[in-house]
């Protein structure tokens, strides 16, 4: 028995209790509805454009209500939508919204709310964690990259209202000021030779919230009628509203920008900035109505109902995120508008929440008040819930070392699968040489790794998500067109009529793996590392299990020395979005198993989610490909081929498919874990009769 089983063995051996449950089962009989929630480390941020890991999920998806949201097996169930429609090409997605909806300061919730959130969390000063989720919208690419603008009269051929792609600024390409790290000049800068005012849309003077002194740059963010929403950059930022007059001052109305129709793409002209703006005008999005919205894509886009329910789409209050841009979601600032409220928020302890007196739906919510502790030490929050302090605990906060064999025999502990990979990011401007990559996926015995590890997850090496082939139906393994000796996952879109069979990974392969670093060290010569630095998050007996077997596993098969690094969560998620690692452990969760809409479009270049900053032009040329695809069976055959140059290139090492393991108390009710990790939880209830029940 190796070192890592032994140790599984002995620590479940001389820690589990012999009990029909684990742990204390306190009395609730005076409790009421409160549900105390074991939750996992300290949200980056309640604020839905900014919640970008699972930290933050679960809290938001109660604060915040959305078109749809995820119901208690993880499927979208209309909440602000009542329906939609989908138009024949998968291009037009209508919804429409009934009039109940409200926000928790009283004012109705419309489409114009779903609205401003797509254009803040696509637009480059908030540069949203979550604006690649909107990226196959109409210029949403161009629009993050502030390089599309809205003809604002007849001039050079073109057209009053045309959108146009900027192509250069002053003379210079826009990605020749990008490598220079220079801001061009910007067609929305204005300035005022008075103090503006800045304030709520048909405001008066003395409602005022911010004053820019005059002289002072601020950008147009939107136009509407005889006003102008505008972004003042200081101290944290803020917005506003004035009079479109007031901004009397043009900077660089005289600069020449070239640029060229985007539909149809036409020839390039240069043109005066004055005669251009970059508005939410450009994106695919109208809202005819209070109470309709209309999301138009760039390609067919048959998943994109799935975004209606996501976070990049929950709408949030333009008065409270004018005032105060990065700080609005705390408490005594937050407006929201889901079945809880926030009430208290003390960092690194708990968040506390309370039902919403205000949400439309005030029936489905069992709760009076939840309770969700941020503990980075999954231990400590195991503990807790052992000795009765919590009646629940989330994915992933159950040690490793606590098998699910053994957990299994407790009346309160299950296992569920997920959509969600937990996978190693490779920084590719860091490791750069593609066959160093592929020497340490070839390197890593996935089999070994979960039988140490014992959750009950199935390993790996592929970056599609599904059911292992074995587990399949014999009427699934005849849609997906296998056997059931075939290896690895497939994924089922739409039960009895679409499956996707995704290319093998780099499966364990010592002499490969081996072969691989020859090839790495023959290219870099003196360049190639003789140590590499692993980065993972503190207060998880798992992480350091699945690092520790890494490292030895590339030390032994490769004679790499690794050296690891142990931060806490917040800090790893900061290091991994900014490019400051080499090896980092991480997970990536969607909606669903459809690869495609989940974990594809991470990969691409421009990507805010591409941790590991890979760039292939054979990639991107082949999402372009599956962009053009309306016939499903098309469509997947060239996803395939995308998913197999990603799979080639390493830019990620998959390990597992996680499943959560979970434990809740027997008085807790209508708690129904879902692949995705985000129940419901307003809709659970304490039984304090449950010995009866």
């Amino acid at each position: 028995m190796s070192r890592w089983a032994l140790l599984v063995v002995v620590v479940v051996a001389c820690e589990l209790p012999d009990t029909p449950y684990f742990g204390n089962v306190p009395d609730v009989s005076e409790r009421g509805q409160h549900l105390r929630f074991c939750n996992e480390p300290e949200p980056e941020s309640l604020d839905p454009a900014e919640a970008g890991t699972s930290a933050s999920w679960k809290t938001v998806h109660e604060l915040f209500d959305g078109l749809t949201v995820y119901g208690s097996d993880g499927r979208l169930v209309p909440s602000l939508a009542t329906h939609w429609e989908v138009s024949a090409d998968a291009r037009t997605f209508t919804f429409h919204l009934h009039d109940r909806g409200r926000w928790s300061n009283g004012r109705p919730i419309t489409a114009h709310d779903i609205r401003f959130q797509a254009m803040r969390v696509l637009h480059p000063t908030t540069a949203s964690v979550n604006a690649g989720e909107l990226e196959p919208i109409e210029n949403a690419t161009l629009y993050a990259a502030n390089a599309v603008r809205v003809v604002q009269h007849d001039v050079a051929g073109l057209r009053v209202g045309e959108v146009v792609e900027v192509v250069a600024v002053a003379g210079r390409s826009l990605a020749d000021w990008k490598r220079a790290k220079q801001r061009w000049p910007d067609s929305n800068e204005r300035r005022s030779t008075h103090v503006l005012a800045l304030r709520d849309r048909d405001a008066a003077v003395g409602e005022a919230y911010a004053h820019v002194p005059p002289g002072e740059p601020v950008q147009i963010i939107e136009r509407v009628a005889a006003w102008s929403y505008v972004y003042w950059n200081h101290d944290d930022g803020v917005f506003g509203w004035v009079p479109s007059r007031d901004l009397d001052v043009e900077p660089n109305a005289s600069v020449r920008y070239r640029v060229r129709t985007v539909m149809p793409p036409g020839p390039v002209v240069d043109i005066a900035a004055g005669a251009l703006l970059m508005t939410p005008d450009a994106l695919g999005i109208r809202v005819p109505d209070d109470h309709t919205i209309v999301f138009q894509t760039a390609y067919p886009t048959p998943w994109f109902v799935s975004r209606s329910a996501h976070r990049a789409l929950l709408p949030t209050p333009r008065e409270a995120v004018s005032r105060w841009p990065r700080q609005w979601a705390h408490v005594g600032r937050i407006v929201s508008s889901g079945p809880m409220q926030l009430v208290e928020w003390r960092p690194r302890d708990k968040i506390e929440l309370v039902r919403s007196p205000t949400y439309w739906n005030a029936r489905a919510v069992k709760l009076d008040r939840l309770t969700l502790y941020t503990l980075d030490d999954r231990a400590a929050a195991t503990n807790l819930y052992f000795t009765g302090g919590c009646d629940a605990v989330t994915a992933g906060v159950i040690p490793a070392a606590f098998s699910s064999e053994a957990m299994s025999r407790y009346r309160d502990f299950q296992t569920v699968p997920t959509f969600s990979l937990y996978l190693l990011n490779l920084n590719t401007q860091k490791l750069a040489n593609r066959h160093l990559r592929r020497a340490l996926a070839y390197a890593v015995d996935r089999e070994t790794l979960m039988t140490i590890l014992h959750i009950g997850a199935p390993p790996t090496s592929q970056i599609s998500v599904g059911t292992p082939i074995a587990e399949l139906s014999d009427a699934e393994r005849t849609l997906c067109g296998v056997t059931r000796d075939h290896r690895g996952v497939a994924a089922i879109l739409e039960p009895g009529k679409v499956c996707y069979v995704p290319p093998p990974g780099l499966d364990f392969d010592p002499a490969r793996a081996r072969a691989e670093l020859a090839l790495a060290r023959r290219e870099l010569g003196a360049a190639a590392p003789a140590k590499l630095v692993m980065k993972l998050d503190l207060g998880v007996d798992l992480h350091k299990l699945v690092a520790e077997f890494l490292q030895d596993q590339w030390r032994t098969i490769l004679g790499l020395d690794v050296e690891i690094e142990v931060e806490e969560f917040r800090t790893l998620n900061a290091d991994t979005r900014a490019g400051r690692y080499e090896i980092a452990r991480f997970g990536w969760g969607g909606a669903s198993p459809d690869v495609e809409a989940e974990f594809l479009s991470r990969m691409l270049c421009a990507s805010p989610k591409n941790r590991s900053r890979y760039c292939s032009p054979d990639f991107e040329a082949a999402m372009l490909a599956v962009r053009q695809l309306s016939d499903r069976a098309a469509r997947r055959r060239a996803v395939y081929e995308a998913e197999r140059i990603a799979v080639e290139d390493a830019p990620i090492i998959p390990l597992f498919i996680q499943a959560q393991r979970l434990m809740q108390k027997p008085y807790v009710r209508d708690l129904h874990p879902n692949p995705l990790g985000i129940p419901p939880l307003h809709e659970v209830w304490i039984d304090p009769d449950w010995q009866a029940h």
